[in-house]
């Protein structure tokens, strides 16, 4: 399992991985943000079929580079075949990602409850 992390704390709750980056997005050194993504990534890879969660409940702001390192998670998560969403952004975070069209490929929910509800609909 994947320690908490200097920007990221990870969370296995059976077949999930929940993601939820901390603080200031834009505040993250390249170097770390790159090492922690790559962490999580082969974590995902090690995991057969899990889904991903990426909780964006604790994020204030996040620049190109962090969504970057978030949407090469979620595609690694659906690229294998599991449930990649997004939740609990607020309302600055949610309008970004909106007009970048990210919740046409990546579903969101309020609340972190509802996205795991979601990802154990769909590998029941």
């Amino acid at each position: 399992m994947v320690k908490h992390l200097k920007l990221f704390q990870v969370q296995q709750i059976s077949e999930t991985v929940v993601v939820a980056p901390q603080g200031q997005g834009s505040g993250f050194r390249y170097q770390d943000l790159h090492v922690e993504s790559n962490v999580i990534r082969n974590h995902l890879l090690k995991t057969p079929k899990c889904n991903l969660i990426i909780d964006l409940g604790q994020l204030d702001y996040c620049g190109s580079e962090f969504i970057g390192s978030l949407v090469s998670m979620l595609r690694e998560t659906r690229n294998r075949g599991g449930l990649a969403l997004f939740c609990a952004a607020n309302p600055h975070i949610h309008k970004v990602l909106e007009n970048m069209s990210l919740f046409k490929l990546w579903p969101y929910h309020a609340t972190r409850d509802e996205a795991l509800q979601a990802t154990t609909v769909k590998t029941a």
